[in-house]
């Protein structure tokens, strides 16, 4: 990796050059602590947010849309198939270091194995990646953050065109960071600067003090991973977890690195059909019914199970790099039962704890 320097006043001009190219989406502040992912115009280009909390819905959307158009179906007098499908050069300027991690997530899900999801895979070959590492410990960071816990920040190691990192200092610098050719080639431009030793000596000690800042949330994903892995949690640990779900789907909606989704045909005409993806989410009753009406996974605490164990199996961990959690404390935020990760990991980890220690008394 190459750095540069490049001041507050000028970090705007990257999403200049970029927009020359690709749609550029960015962060915008809403009230208080809301924020929201928006495509940068003329008109709203100067409000673009560089230190804002993390916005609820994922920007994972646009390389995984919520909704995608897949294909057109006509059944008239000439039977066709039309791949309708968008590529569009896009840019994500403002990404954290935990949707960096979920899209790295969502590679390795929809193009990692023998299957490769070319609708998805047309979208990420046309996106652009620009990090901003969470430093501003008063608006990047809050209490349910535990990204630490994932290994993913508060600077992402890689998969991003370019990071930036406020330096934090008199000079109003940030450091940027190219991981890619395409990142790289943005150096060639006249606001960037060349970076010291010193410079990067700063960078290691903002971060450090930025990982002070995790306090509140945090994730022994190992302990849980090991008691996955082994079949050791007891059904009255996934009953406790099942009992406070009231089944709303929003920490499935709100993940970086969910990948479930349901495929439909919609009539849109006379004998003619869209086949669109829709995202889908385990915790919801029909997820798993099938065409006879049975399902197999009808308990609340069933379904629970199964999106736990996926996340945290060895088997998922091994053959996608990662766990499928990225410390974004999403689900901790929006559940109305207090089983976002964190919570749950805890559960799982004091019931199995204890019934281990009944059984050796």
């Amino acid at each position: 990796m190459r750095g540069r320097l490049i001041h507050k006043n000028d970090v705007l001009k990257i999403i200049d050059v970029l927009r020359e190219n690709y749609r550029v989406v960015a962060p915008f502040e809403g009230r208080d602590r809301d924020s929201y992912f928006d495509d940068v115009t003329d008109a709203n280009r100067d409000s673009v947010a560089i230190h804002v909390p993390n916005p609820y819905y994922p920007p994972k959307r646009y390389v995984f849309p919520h909704m995608q158009k897949l294909l057109r179906i006509s059944d008239g007098d000439k039977p066709s198939i039309e791949d309708i499908s968008r590529e569009e050069k896009t840019a994500i300027f403002g990404l954290r270091s935990c949707d960096v991690g979920g899209i790295f997530h969502q590679d390795r899900f929809f193009l990692g194995n023998a299957f490769r999801d070319n609708y998805y895979e047309q979208l990420r070959n046309n996106l652009f990646i620009v990090n901003m590492a969470c430093t501003d410990i008063n608006r990047d960071i809050d209490d349910d953050c535990f990204c630490v816990c994932a290994d993913g920040g508060p600077a992402a190691k890689d998969n991003f065109d370019l990071q930036l990192l406020d330096l934090h200092d008199d000079s109003g610098d940030f450091l940027a960071v190219a991981a890619t050719p395409r990142g790289e080639a943005l150096f060639a431009q006249p606001f960037f600067r060349p970076a010291a030793a010193a410079h990067l000596a700063r960078r290691k000690a903002v971060l450090n003090e930025a990982r002070k800042r995790f306090k509140t949330a945090t994730s022994w994903y190992s302990a849980a991973t090991k008691f996955i892995t082994r079949g050791e949690v007891k059904d009255s640990a996934w009953k406790k977890v099942g009992d406070r779900c009231l089944e709303c789907g929003g920490c499935s909606y709100v993940c970086p690195a969910c990948t479930c989704f349901t495929v439909t045909d919609r009539p849109v005409g006379n004998n003619v059909f869209e086949r669109v993806r829709v995202w889908d989410a385990c915790a919801l009753s029909g997820f798993t019914r099938m065409a006879g009406g049975h399902n197999p996974r009808k308990a609340v605490h069933d379904r629970r199970n199964r999106r736990f164990f996926r996340k945290l199996s060895h088997f998922f961990i091994q053959r996608e790099f990662t766990m499928a959690c990225v410390g974004c404390g999403r689900c901790v935020r929006v559940c109305h039962g207090d089983i976002g990760m964190p919570q749950v990991v805890e559960i799982l980890r004091r019931e199995t704890t204890a019934s281990s220690r009944q059984e050796i008394a």
